[in-house]
């Protein structure tokens, strides 16, 4: 094992804590620029002695070469041991950085020296640790508990924050609105700092694109990584402080989104994302029971910065945000706010009707409706009775069979009505064939099955003649006996026949 693993470069002040050291030789060792202790041993190791630093008298000198022989001994260092590669000089820096800035103390950020050499560094877990001391007791359950940052948390009124912790709700409103602000200023500080701090981690990003999501998928990814239970909000908000030289946020904070989204800086001056966003928020709050297409462009310039213009390129992040997170359509001109009312069983009925185009029985609309919704009636004659009461849509006889009173084909009698009018209409007897052909302009049906109605009618209004010919009995029609061929029997003939020839069967 090397020497310097077996040590952790404390911070001058954890060492005054630890090994109860004189606070001016604290001091002495600031000034000097003795911050850390692999810096007292490296300079205790080339001159034996500390008296050559400004202010540093006998005390202050037995006091530090005492320490640096004590973490000599348990360590065996040497001075080519101190004389640290980058990679280890890099760490170093950092970690003396957070405890200087946010007091994580060098023993907890050591943990994670080896992932940060080799550059597997695990920024979200550290982000947990920086939080415990960034935060108080009070902002850390405002953050566990109010920001949507933690999956599955259900977020709590500010009054019963207020009341959990005997403060006005108020008070708790105040407090919560700089607890993101504190953790994005802490992860800027370290951006600022470490310029290249995205060096040391590797979540597959691609900094080289206008847009980058932080969809759940990715979230599930560090999460499953790194051991943690945070939202695409925790992870949004320290991507944009991490990478503020080449994002910037869209997404208000106060919102819980699906996805959340960066865009390049270069947008910053030339487009409010938040109040597009906004806006659409705004918009699909509101019922809407037809969709609403909106001209694009027209649309996404009302949010463009003063002397600025929606290009082509900026229109592609805004439609990918708009159609991914919100849901809205797109064509080739215009955004289109969908429908966001519940659609209604008559309208689902009649949709199916003008879908289908003919009339439908009530087990065709019964198995449509099925596909379409899942708010159906419980039971058929239910449906029926809905049906029923759908001003747009015609009962067709007693078979359960329904069309939309707007078509011109459809009549709602019976087989046997149908027939009746049609024979109503003509002073002599109709043949099958022909009857058959006026039902079926408003009825799927057949000869056969209307020769079965009629003749199963108990009312005795209809009379069969031979060779297929109907009429009815109330009417008065010439009865002249004629030759009956087998070969034409229930069919219409060639030739026209005289009704005169017709005889009763």
């Amino acid at each position: 094992m090397a020497p310097l693993s077996k040590l952790i470069n404390y911070h001058i002040e954890e060492l005054k804590r630890m090994e109860n050291l004189s606070e001016r030789t604290k001091n002495v060792c600031i000034e000097g620029s003795l911050d850390t202790l692999f810096k007292i041993l490296y300079y205790y190791l080339e001159r034996n002695t500390f008296c050559d630093i400004r202010n540093c008298g006998l005390k202050t000198d037995q006091e530090l070469v005492t320490l640096s022989k004590k973490y000599l001994g348990i360590s065996g260092l040497t001075l080519e041991d101190l004389r640290m590669n980058e990679p280890l000089l890099g760490f170093e820096d950092f970690k003396l950085f957070c405890y200087v800035n946010f007091k994580v103390p060098s023993e907890v950020t050591e943990a994670y020296k080896d992932a940060f050499i080799s550059k597997e560094f695990p920024l979200f877990s550290y982000v947990q640790t920086m939080i415990r001391y960034i935060l108080n007791e009070r902002e850390q359950y405002i953050f566990n508990n109010n920001y949507g940052f933690l999956q599955k948390s259900q977020k709590r009124t500010l009054q019963a924050i207020g009341d959990h912790y005997s403060i006005t709700r108020e008070r708790v409103r105040q407090i919560s609105q700089k607890v993101p602000d504190k953790v994005f200023a802490a992860i800027t500080k370290i951006s600022h700092r470490f310029v290249n701090i995205d060096k040391h981690f590797d979540y597959g990003l691609d900094l080289k694109k206008e847009i980058m999501v932080i969809s759940q998928e990715l979230v599930d990814q560090i999460n499953q990584r790194e051991n943690l239970t945070y939202t695409g909000k925790l992870y949004s908000l320290v991507f944009a402080g991490i990478f503020q030289r080449y994002f910037i946020t869209t997404q208000s904070i106060e919102n819980n989104y699906h996805h959340y989204y960066l865009v390049s800086r270069k947008y910053k001056d030339v487009f409010n994302f938040k109040a597009f966003i906004a806006d659409i928020e705004e918009r699909i709050s509101v019922r809407m029971v037809n969709d609403i297409p909106v001209d694009i462009m027209t649309y996404l310039n009302q949010f463009a910065l003063p002397g600025q213009v929606v290009n082509d390129r900026l229109k592609q992040i805004c439609k990918r945000i708009a159609t991914e997170e919100f849901g809205l359509g797109y064509d080739k001109t215009n955004i289109i706010f969908k429908r966001n009312s519940l659609v209604k069983l008559s309208e689902h009925i009649i949709s199916i009707l003008a879908a289908v185009g003919r009339p439908m029985k009530l087990t065709e609309i019964c198995k449509e409706l099925k596909n379409r919704s899942k708010r159906i009636p419980p039971n058929i004659e239910s449906l029926r009775s809905s049906i029923l009461s759908i001003e747009e849509v015609a009962a067709i006889g007693k078979t359960s069979t329904y069309a939309l009173k707007e078509w011109d084909t459809v009549k709602t009698g019976t087989i046997k009505e149908l027939v009746k009018e049609f024979l109503e209409a003509n002073p002599d007897p109709k043949h099958i064939s022909e009857i058959a052909a006026y039902v079926n302009k408003f009825r799927r049906t057949s000869d056969k099955n209307i020769l079965s109605n009629l003749k199963l009618d108990k009312t005795n209004t209809y009379v069969f003649f031979k060779l297929g010919y109907i009429g009815l009995k109330y009417k008065q029609y010439k009865n002249i006996q004629i030759q009956s061929d087998k070969k034409t029997r229930g069919r219409k003939p060639k030739n026209p026949v005289d009704e005169n020839q017709l005889n009763l069967l």
